[in-house]
């Protein structure tokens, strides 16, 4: 069985779950991979199709997946548009939220959550609360290297969805406060019970798969909105330009610090156990190892 997964050269905290957590699970199971490439929208592993392609945490079902195999679908989502065709070579375990069911043509029930939040079975990596107030900017937004500097301005610890995300789940662990323009920084910090709050530069942004996740949790999806900020152009002009952007960011960073959402407790652990149990059932039929006490 081979994991299927979206691969940024850059690296993204919420694609790079796949390689950090499946293998954690189900050790063993895995004998490879196979990625998509988001920038060029193609598959750049060749697939077997005698393969098995475990489909996990991501916005992956698309249809740009590898046309022969088998597909095995455990909590992923699809976006608005570009669905794949269904077809006797899937089993899907389950889906990441009610949008993803109903676009796919599926029944209700198989909406369960992102299976990031089995992030919950690893032990705490929470050293004490070190940061009152964490932002993490979508991967694009965080090339330019600007939001870094408005993080220092304002007193905010910014997390980088390009760094492992060992180093990632320890510092959202150890925030007081989330503020996210990255899906998996928010399924993340609530899944740890770290209170968050949505932001959009409105660039790359999928509304889509930021409700349905919003839906299978209880919450509504309203994103503030901050400033997109790219790579600075050359010359005064451009240095004014960003120092405008920067200051906009600023402000727009520190208003949100009294705002804050997080799922109910109760729904939290529902949902984590139905994946649980997803996870034991899918183990056993399949004769897979599987570890719910994984190290970190």
């Amino acid at each position: 069985m081979k994991l299927f997964y979206c691969d940024v050269p850059y690296g993204n905290f919420g694609d790079d779950l796949n390689m950090f957590l499946w293998p954690k699970l189900l050790p063993g199971a895995f004998d490879g991979s196979v990625r998509f490439w988001p920038q060029e929208k193609k598959v750049v592993d060749r697939d077997d199709p005698a393969d098995t392609l475990f489909v996990g945490i991501g916005t992956l079902l698309i249809d740009k997946m590898p046309a022969g195999g088998h597909k095995l679908v455990f909590g992923s989502g699809t976006g608005k548009t570009n669905h794949p065709a269904i077809d006797s070579r899937w089993d899907i375990q389950c889906v990441r939220g009610p949008l993803t069911a109903e676009a796919l043509g599926l029944d209700p029930a198989m909406a369960i959550a992102d299976p990031a939040i089995l992030v919950r079975l690893l032990p705490s990596p929470a050293r004490e609360k070190s940061y009152r107030t964490s932002f993490m900017p979508h991967w694009c937004q965080a090339q330019s290297g600007v939001w870094q500097k408005i993080c220092r301005m304002t007193n905010i610890h910014f997390i980088d969805p390009r760094w492992q995300p060992a180093k990632v789940l320890e510092d959202i662990a150890a925030s007081d406060f989330m503020i996210s323009e990255a899906l998996h920084g928010a399924i993340v910090a609530d899944a740890l019970r770290v209170p968050w709050v949505a932001v959009s530069s409105k660039h790359h942004i999928q509304d889509f798969k930021w409700r349905d996740w919003c839906l299978s949790v209880g919450l509504d999806y309203a994103p503030r909105a901050i400033p997109a900020i790219w790579t600075p152009r050359p010359g005064i002009s451009g240095q004014m330009i960003t120092a405008a952007k920067m200051a906009q960011g600023a402000m727009a960073l520190l208003r949100l610090r009294s705002c804050a959402h997080l799922s109910k407790e109760r729904i939290i652990e529902d949902l984590t156990q139905r994946l649980v149990d997803k996870l034991e059932t899918f183990s056993r039929q399949r004769h897979l190892a599987l570890e719910l006490n994984p190290q970190f």
